[in-house]
């Protein structure tokens, strides 16, 4: 049985967690000298007290310590370099969607339909946001992934045939509910949007809720800051974008 979560209020839970918000921007780096880039910078501490200079120092290192032991822990896992590619998802990724989902919830009753995919990433696409990462297939060294076979090439003619696999999606809908309702989960027949407030089912355009209907992470790659990884860089961008007030999911008793 489910129960509804409260909503997360966008502009309440970033103020208050404004040191995770800013180790995002270093995790989802996929380039190396971002992660030196602090030692790299312009001095303009000089005016400040000793105390402050040497704990925002301390700060720094604790922060590069950590985000190096999540991509580490995920790395571990993978045959081929890590490099996060995150982006909104399109109507191209459906089957590495439906495969993805698949592979995260071995329960049918549990995972989005496929005919909710397409509406959803038809709709709403801008809602909806993956982790990739660059795949060589030759350099996988048996290590097999669902969405490694459902990938679209990187470039067209590429000679080593590199693939952009899926690791995790969140897919969503907006809402003028404050929380995830039945009507929310729903689409609408002839997969319209409902642009007024008197259409209930399915995504609403103007509405201020974000609900995530679908946030997966493949078996594989759970348990090593993936989930987070893309949580926190989905919070970051509906923030930035003011597209709606809120965030609001379901959860299953456990």
């Amino acid at each position: 049985m489910s129960r509804r979560a409260p909503p997360s209020k966008l502009r309440e839970q970033l103020s208050n967690d404004d040191e995770s918000s800013n180790d995002e921007e270093d995790e989802v780096s996929s380039s190396p000298s971002s992660a030196e880039g602090d030692d790299d910078a312009v001095d303009d501490t000089e005016d400040l007290p000793d105390d402050f200079v040497h704990i925002q120092k301390n700060i720094n290192c604790e922060r590069r310590r950590r985000q190096s032991g999540r991509v580490h822990g995920i790395q571990d896992l993978l045959p081929f370099p890590f490099s996060p590619l995150i982006r909104p998802l399109t109507i191209s990724d459906l089957e590495s969607c439906v495969a993805l989902e698949s592979a995260a919830f071995p329960n049918p009753a549990h995972r989005c339909s496929r005919d909710k995919f397409i509406y959803r990433l038809t709709a709403c696409p801008e809602l909806c946001m993956g982790v990739f990462c660059t795949v060589v297939p030759s350099n996988t060294r048996g290590w097999e992934i669902d969405t490694l076979y459902t990938a679209h090439t990187v470039e067209t003619g590429r000679v080593n045939a590199a693939v952009s696999v899926l690791l995790a999606h969140i897919v969503a809908t907006r809402s003028h509910d404050d929380v995830v309702t039945d009507d929310a989960m729903s689409r609408p027949r002839d997969n319209v949007t409902a642009r007024s407030s008197e259409l209930k089912l399915g995504h609403q355009e103007t509405g201020r809720t974000v609900c995530l209907h679908s946030l997966a992470v493949h078996p594989k790659l759970q348990g090593v800051g993936m989930g987070k990884l893309i949580v926190k860089a989905y919070m970051q961008q509906m923030k930035s974008s003011e597209l709606a007030d809120r965030v609001a999911l379901i959860c299953r008793e456990t």
